[in-house]
């Protein structure tokens, strides 16, 4: 089978099944509206799914359709009392002020919380100072320690040279002595 031949067969199928429900005996609420008529023979025919209803499709119309611009319970509430919002809404409103009130706070440092962090932060800031402290001393030492080791390494060569320019007293070996 072609995917053309299988497309067309799953299309039948489709328009069948579509056939099939539009003939059974129309209940109460499951009559289109006029409106609903003309949508449906624009060809934008959904899936043949016996949970689709119309109320069902008119709950998912009253929807809205991007996400981001849909309401939200909290916002909503801001133009009707919270006496006139059922109790799931009125805690979930209460509990969204709550938690803008708690970041409000804690963003200037007012919570135990936000204490508690300052607190830690400044003990690692102290630490951290203290550790560069720490190595800029011993950096310096090691400093030190390198110029005076270069500073004898610089003696002894001045020596070997003085010495082997023959600076010298008597000390040299061999020789005649002196009587």
């Amino acid at each position: 089978m072609t995917r053309e031949q299988r497309r067309a067969a799953a299309k039948a199928k489709k328009e069948a099944a579509i056939r099939k429900k539009q003939s059974k005996p129309a209940a109460p609420g499951d009559l289109p509206t006029s409106s609903e008529e003309e949508s449906e023979s624009d060809g934008d025919l959904g899936p043949a799914n016996p949970n689709h209803t119309a109320k069902s499709r008119s709950q998912a119309s009253a929807l809205p359709r991007d996400p981001a611009a849909a309401p939200t319970k909290p916002s909503s509430s801001k133009s009707t009392p919270l006496s006139q919002l059922s109790r799931r809404e009125r805690e979930a409103v209460q509990a969204q002020q709550a938690k803008e009130r708690y970041q409000k706070m804690h963003a200037e440092g007012k919570t135990d919380e936000a204490k508690a962090d300052l607190a830690r932060l400044s003990l690692i800031k102290e630490k951290r100072e203290q550790e560069a402290a720490r190595r800029k001393a011993e950096k310096e030492e090691k400093e030190e320690a390198e110029k005076a080791r270069l500073a004898e390494m610089d003696e002894r060569e001045r020596k070997k040279r003085e010495a082997a320019l023959g600076g010298g007293g008597g000390g040299g070996r061999g020789g005649k002595k002196k009587a």
